[in-house]
């Protein structure tokens, strides 16, 4: 609350947390719980600088005994005596000291902390610190709870059963097998099933029918697709800089191919990230190291002030913070769910975050910039590369001094060389002869120079330069390595201050790497300097068994993805401006599974698709929805509109024309040209050539000009870190989906699929329904859609039917 004589600035809390708060202390004069109350004043305006950790002035507020030592300014809570605490002081004084930049205690907050005061200020827990946040506890390994029903298919349902029973709410039968194969595959693959598929699953009559389905599904090279473009969607991955010059990355491809990879080869979380945060210092000898910090390198860059700026300006600075603010926010964010770079300018407003934390993530990435680096796909190649590049530097070390000590006496004799030639000039009269000879003069002084070099320095510089030069050839003689847009290391590491204000001008104390000093069981602080070890440091934090954080986290972003909506609905931020879990007990017991399990992503889906949770109908129930009209403790199944790619690959599935190459460099779907600033046409793109049929996922995302096409239906800006997808109805994309010329090639190439089927208009109909909604038309569907082929074309029957709710829906 105090610093050095002055008061700390307190947390500022959101109007609705003060009307909340309002309303604790009113009910609380009524007697109810208030040393609940006065504690909930405590937690949200004072422990972020007075907590266990952050002790601002020497004073903590964690606990009873805490508050009665005090700090530098004394005691700061005197049980049954508000006038003698200090606290009060702070907060009721005319006008209050504190806090000093957000809005003060209202008189009702101000009185119930007087009364709790005057009270005894009694701790709940006697002595004991104020109760940590839902996502700072450890993670706890529950039982599954016992119920006795047979809704109950694997312990999800236990759990969520449980809730439902608890809120009064009945869970939905199961969906029909036409439901589950549609939701399954467009959930896993994001395309549709094939009439021939769906056909098969509904008459296979076996007890494993479903669990099949699954493993096949899961086993496919579509999986890794589809689950991998979720991931590009959290790390905010994109193929050009952004910012004013948005020019393209020629080389981040490989980076998206890695994760396509990753997830169909269900790669161990913990190895996952920590292959992108430090796969080239963890795994030397896996060229994909290098490939996976593609992720540190996903975001925005400022080519203008990176590029175009002056060394030593404040704009520079500011443009390299920025960017490793980026770095921060992506990296606390995609692992953690948490949201660190809050903390730029001063301590998290919110949660236990210090400034101090935040600057040292700042200094994990202080020794790497973005930009394209070299590897091999050939480990073979890779190791020799990397132990030819092992002497090269070795080489380098032991020559640098030398040169040093070159150049320092070229410099002298330069000097004295360059004075004697003035002094000539000064003497000498300025002919044309004369003046030649001075030029020819100041042209050989380097040869001079080189001749008064101590003859020991001068052959172990030689010695060392032939050296250098055959190390060189060996390396030429590798294949010519690819190239990736990755993390790239800088010869020094930047140091890092922490800035007050976040202002580069006003740099404060020095800090090294870290990480959140919030989490506890874990050091907040690394003993590293090498920039690698800096980042390896970070990766194991992160993935260690105790961070409850990164556990839950991906777990929770999993769940999201399969029913649209997470049990803690703000995916990337875990702290006090987040959402609270709906079924906490249940998301424990998925991250603790999900550990013992070897964070098996592909076995983390199984056990959520097998469950009867996920298999629900998605049916309305009158009842239920009086009770939880949102559908939050899962009483059915959420159903879901398509998201652009799946949309644009299921249009191209339907037709006939979905090109299924995997990976490679990315499909440029629009006219380019790049004059000074580049130019993205999207106008000029052929919809129907070979570059138009490939999958979504493997399109060349563009930070400034993104595809209207897919823009429309809420595909997000890769400038910004997307945790879930905007999901709107708008008469635009109806229009769009109408009118867009992908969408009407596409009619035209599903009609002719269709016309290669039958010439009969009854049956042509049939063959439409079964290949876009794997089911048959209903006789009305049938006599309509053939009348309208009659009189309008197939093309634009085909056309309705790519633009019905029935296509872009999934139940």
């Amino acid at each position: 609350m105090y610093n050095a004589g002055t008061v700390q600035v307190t947390r500022a809390i959101p109007l609705f947390l003060f009307f909340l708060l309002a309303l604790s202390t009113s009910a609380n004069a009524q007697g109810v719980d208030l040393p609940r109350a006065g504690l909930n004043l405590l937690t949200t305006k004072c422990l972020n600088c007075h907590g266990t950790r952050a002790r601002m002035s020497g004073l903590s507020l964690a606990s009873l005994s805490d508050a009665q030592k005090g700090g530098k300014r004394g005691t700061a809570i005197v049980p049954g005596k508000p006038d003698e605490s200090l606290l009060i002081q702070m907060v009721s004084g005319d006008p209050p000291r504190m806090p000093l930049q957000a809005p003060p205690l209202s008189a009702q907050e101000v009185a119930t902390l007087r009364n709790w005061i005057a009270a005894g200020a009694v701790w709940p827990d006697a002595d004991k610190p104020a109760e940590t946040w839902w996502s700072l506890r450890p993670i706890s390994k529950l039982s599954v709870p016992r119920e006795q029903s047979e809704w109950v298919r694997t312990p999800i349902d236990a759990f969520v059963l449980a809730k439902l029973h608890e809120k009064g709410l009945t869970p939905s039968k199961d969906a029909d097998r036409r439901t589950l194969i549609r939701r399954l595959t467009y959930d896993l693959h994001g395309l549709p099933p094939t009439w021939e598929e769906t056909q098969a699953f509904v008459a296979d009559d076996s007890k494993d029918a479903y669990e099949k389905l699954v493993d096949r599904l899961l086993a496919s090279a579509r999986y890794g697709e589809r689950w991998g473009r979720h991931w590009l969607d959290v790390v905010h991955y994109g193929e050009s800089h952004g910012y004013d010059k948005d020019k393209p990355r020629r080389n981040a491809w490989p980076y998206r191919d890695y994760v396509i990879r990753s997830f169909n080869e269900d790669k161990p979380y913990a190895r996952f990230v920590k292959e992108q945060l430090a796969g080239d210092v963890i795994y030397p000898d896996d060229p994909q190291g290098i490939v996976a910090t593609g992720f540190i390198a996903a975001g925005p860059w400022d080519f203008v002030g990176q590029t175009e700026l002056r060394e030593g300006t404040v704009d520079k600075k500011i443009t390299r913070v920025l960017d490793r603010d980026d770095m921060v926010m992506s990296t606390m964010s995609s692992f953690v769910s948490m949201t660190a770079h809050c903390a730029r300018c001063h301590n998290h407003k919110f949660d236990p975050i210090l400034q101090e934390d935040y600057y040292s993530l700042q200094a994990v990435f202080a020794g790497i910039d973005r930009g394209d680096r070299p590897f091999d796909q050939d480990p073979a190649t890779n190791r020799a590369r990397q132990e030819i590049l092992v002497r090269q530097r070795a080489i380098q070390r032991e020559l640098n001094p030398l040169l040093d000590i070159a150049a320092k006496v070229a410099s002298a004799d330069l000097q004295k060389l360059d004075e004697r030639v003035h002094d000539l000039r000064l003497k000498m009269p300025r002919t044309k002869e004369v003046q030649q000879q001075i030029d020819d003069g100041m042209k050989e002084r380097k040869v001079l120079v080189h001749d008064l070099l101590d003859e020991p320095v001068r052959t172990k510089t030689d010695t060392l330069n032939a050296r250098l030069a055959a190390v060189n050839r060996e390396l030429d003689r590798l294949p010519k390595p690819h190239q990736v847009y990755a993390a790239s290391t800088i010869p020094e590491v930047r140091p890092i201050e922490v800035l007050q204000r976040g202002s580069v001008e006003s740099p404060g104390q020095s800090v090294g790497a870290g990480a959140l000093s919030c989490v506890p069981g874990l050091a907040a602080r690394f003993d590293v300097h090498e920039e690698g070890a800096r980042r390896a440091a970070l990766a194991e934090w992160i993935t260690s068994p105790k961070n409850m954080l990164a556990w839950r986290s991906i777990v929770n972003r999993v769940w999201h993805y399969h029913f649209g909506v997470g049990i803690v609905d703000s995916p990337n931020d875990f702290g006090r401006m987040g959402s609270q879990p709906t079924h906490p007990e249940l998301l424990d017991w998925l991250a603790s599974w999900f550990q013992e399990n070897g964070g098996s992503i592909k076995k983390l889906h199984k056990l959520i698709v097998m469950s009867s949770a996920y298999r629900q109908s998605s049916g309305q129930n009158a009842a239920n929805a009086k009770v939880d009209s949102e559908n939050r403790f899962l009483w059915r199944m959420n159903r879901a509109r398509l998201d652009a790619e799946s949309v644009h690959d299921a249009a191209l599935a339907v037709s006939g024309r979905l090109d299924l190459k995997m990976g490679g460099p990315s499909v440029e779907q629009f006219f380019f040209k790049d004059d000074h600033s580049p130019v993205y046409d999207y106008t000029r793109f052929d919809v129907d050539s070979p570059e138009g049929r490939r999958r979504g996922v493997y399109r060349f995302l563009v930070r400034s000009v993104p595809d209207p096409f897919m823009e429309r239906l809420d595909c997000p800006d890769s400038s910004l870190v997307t945790a879930k997808r905007n999901v709107t109805i708008t008469a635009i994309q109806a229009l769009a989906l109408l009118n867009n010329p992908f969408m009407l090639k596409q009619a035209e190439h599903f009609s002719d699929r269709v016309l290669a089927l039958s010439t009969d208009p009854a049956q042509q109909i049939q063959w439409a329904y079964r290949l876009a909604l794997d089911r048959e038309p209903a006789a009305d569907e049938r006599t309509k859609l053939s009348r309208y082929a009659r009189e309008y074309g197939l093309v634009n029957a085909c056309r309705l039917i790519l633009n019905g709710n029935e296509f872009l829906f999934v139940d």
